[in-house]
């Protein structure tokens, strides 16, 4: 059965089709921002995709929730895009990242490296049923509601890939369990993970340390975009420039009256939602 999210990457990637997509220049300006702050990027991102899924992508809406304030968001979610026919919405998490390792969930209440440690212990699973009781435990099992977007760059060739995780697959092919205890590395030390392997060995995601003292990139659910290649759906891939003329007009929009802000506003199509914001 098609999940809502599902029918969302359809017509999502329906909208690409075309040498002269948009989206092509949505994703140059997005990476474009990496010349601003190494995260300014990932939160232009999320507003960037709203607006595009407003006016490109058929029969869905957007809304950027990610800032909203005073809001208790119930998944880890920077959009929420909303079927017009059936009214369903979907929350999305945008996840901008250079190519290799992924952060898929953050796991805030650390449910899921608590329960590894009580049932792996310090040491491996390999028996299919034992995985399959662990897979199935809520606190993975209610990872599916986390629908994940990446959208992936490598600045040195200057090229992007959107993606898709497939977690379902990645679930059924698990094998292999690993504590994998923490080292140093010169006059630091690693987190402790769990490591999940498919049949052949083969890495497929792991589960970091998530106590409430761990940092964001201590703690969640993360993968790798390359070691784990198997487990991703292409969705787009392309090459990319920067785009000065963009950045030069941020500057000089950030140093003008609102009015001037309004009346460049009206040269640009009115979208689905009133604000992406």
């Amino acid at each position: 059965m098609i999940t809502p999210f599902e029918k969302f990457l359809v017509k999502f990637e329906e909208s690409f089709k075309g040498k002269t997509s948009i989206i092509y220049s949505v994703l140059a300006n997005v990476f474009s921002m990496r010349i601003i702050g190494n995260k300014t990027h990932g939160d232009l991102a999320e507003i960037a995709l709203t607006e595009y899924i407003n006016q490109f992508v058929d029969g869905f809406s957007a809304k950027h929730t990610g800032k909203e304030k005073f809001r208790a968001k119930e998944f880890e979610e920077d959009i929420r895009v909303k079927n017009l026919e059936t009214n369903e919405e979907v929350p999305i998490s945008i996840k901008t990242y250079g190519s290799g390792s992924l952060q898929l969930s953050t796991n805030k209440d650390s449910s899921m490296f608590s329960y590894l440690r009580k049932v792996v212990g310090d040491g491996e699973i390999t028996s299919l049923p034992e995985i399959k009781k662990i897979l199935s435990n809520p606190c993975f099992a209610d990872f599916s509601d986390v629908n994940v977007l990446p959208l992936i760059y490598t600045e040195k060739g200057m090229s992007f890939k959107v993606i898709v995780f497939e977690l379902k697959q990645a679930y059924e092919a698990v094998r292999h369990i690993k504590f994998i205890e923490p080292r140093k590395f010169g006059k630091k030390m690693t987190f402790p993970i769990y490591k999940f392997y498919d049949g052949k060995g083969e890495y497929i995601f792991e589960v970091r340390y998530g106590d409430v003292k761990a940092n964001a990139l201590q703690r969640g659910v993360w993968t790798h975009t390359e070691n784990a290649q198997s487990h991703f759906k292409q969705l787009l891939s392309g090459s990319y420039e920067l785009n000065e003329p963009l950045i030069n007009l941020i500057s000089k929009i950030l140093v003008s009256p609102k009015a001037k802000h309004e009346e460049i506003f009206k040269l640009f199509p009115k979208s689905k939602e009133k604000s992406v914001i």
